[in-house]
């Protein structure tokens, strides 16, 4: 297992372990953009988490491996770059908020599945639950791995959870909707060794980021 932290932008892998799920995440662009690949070891089908860009390199670590699930977190350009190109090369299954769905298919004319808060996407021994998320976009999804006896769970953010804040957002009724989503759907239903992996930048943990909630409501940001 290497780290699971980075504190700069990154040009090789990092990989770790999730139970039976081998997970690789991946910083790609200018914009150090994070692709996980994830698979349940043996010749299980990957799923990948944001085709962001550079899609010659993420379809070289895949190293032969079937590719069954593309889910995008949501809907801005900087995380589709690739997705066009992924799919046509490996006919994976792609999923997408619901909200969302229509912007991604319209920018990259790939037609995603649907999903949103309660739904279940699986892929070869991969079950990730969906968090929908209201405030970065319309249609940002967070996706759960649950870790088994004393793991902790990991939760694939997007753009909605970081080091230090939520996503960004255009007004304040939507940081209002995306503060209360993360808290209510994240903070208050998970513990504080849960690890949350955006979508650009270093990974953090629920107890390092929860003291900061009242902080984050009162700036505004």
């Amino acid at each position: 297992m290497t780290r699971l932290f980075h504190t700069t932008v990154q040009t090789g892998p990092v990989e770790f372990e999730v139970s039976e799920v081998h997970c690789t995440k991946v910083s790609l662009g200018s914009l150090d953009n994070n692709s996980y690949l994830l698979h349940a070891g043996g010749n299980s089908p990957l799923l990948l988490i944001d085709a962001a860009t550079e899609p010659r390199r993420l379809l070289g670590m895949m190293a032969g491996r079937p590719l069954g699930v593309v889910v995008s977190t949501h809907r801005h350009a900087d995380h589709l770059q690739a997705l066009a190109e992924v799919i046509a090369q490996t006919g994976a299954k792609p999923f997408a908020g619901r909200a969302d769905a229509e912007a991604i298919a319209q920018q990259t004319g790939v037609a995603s599945h649907q999903v949103w808060t309660g739904d279940q996407i699986g892929c070869g021994g991969v079950s990730l639950e969906v968090i929908g998320l209201v405030g970065h976009t319309p249609g940002s999804i967070a996706l759960v791995l649950r870790g088994t006896g004393t793991g902790p769970t990991h939760i694939f953010s997007g753009d909605s959870l970081f080091p230090g804040g939520v996503g960004k957002t255009d007004s304040p009724a939507d940081f209002a909707s995306l503060l209360d989503d993360v808290t209510g759907k994240i903070f208050d239903r998970f513990c504080d060794q849960t690890i949350i992996h955006p979508g650009h930048g270093d990974s953090t943990t629920l107890g390092a980021e929860r003291p900061q909630l009242a902080r984050w409501r009162a700036r505004g940001w």
